[in-house]
């Protein structure tokens, strides 16, 4: 699987709600901040020329939680099965994973309110490798970090 990210910059707008700071990770609220200033987008190739599009607050924000745990779960060798449900702004995909002893099966499955970009990709499976589960999702959250640090002037740790 290949990862692709892509950031817009933009000249900072609005403000942010301090007291969602409650209710969020220093990673989330820092991702808040950053939508000040950025808008990145982000893509897993899955088989072929199939790109999963991902909108970084709605998708990453809202799923932050579930898509940590599976990290933690692949690294610490979990044997089981969970999704991942992408339910935000029109996005209505899951992932769902099972990890075995040689990896991980991936499933993207679409939901009924997929949006038009994700509703091109036809449901699927593929088999990887533990690490290369992690690596999409750590390159992911360390352009997140990189990207924190340089307009934001924070340096946050990564979750995993």
């Amino acid at each position: 699987m290949e990862t692709i990210f892509e950031v817009n910059y933009q000249n900072p707008i609005g403000d942010i709600d301090d007291d969602i700071d409650d209710e969020l990770t220093p990673f989330q609220y820092a991702l808040e901040e950053l939508r000040r200033y950025a808008e990145p987008e982000f893509y897993i190739k899955l088989k072929g020329d199939y790109r999963v599009h991902f909108y970084i607050y709605a998708d990453i924000t809202a799923c932050y939680e579930d898509i940590v745990k599976s990290v933690k779960r692949v690294k610490n060798n979990w044997a089981g099965k969970d999704d991942i449900w992408f339910c935000e702004q029109g996005s209505d995909f899951y992932f769902y994973y099972e990890i075995k002893d040689k990896g991980v099966e991936l499933e993207y499955k679409k939901g009924p309110d997929v949006g038009i970009y994700n509703g091109k990709i036809p449901d699927m499976k593929l088999f990887i490798s533990k690490l290369e589960y992690i690596q999409v999702w750590e390159t992911l959250f360390k352009e997140l970090s990189t990207l924190i640090e340089e307009k934001l002037n924070k340096k946050i740790n990564l979750p995993f």
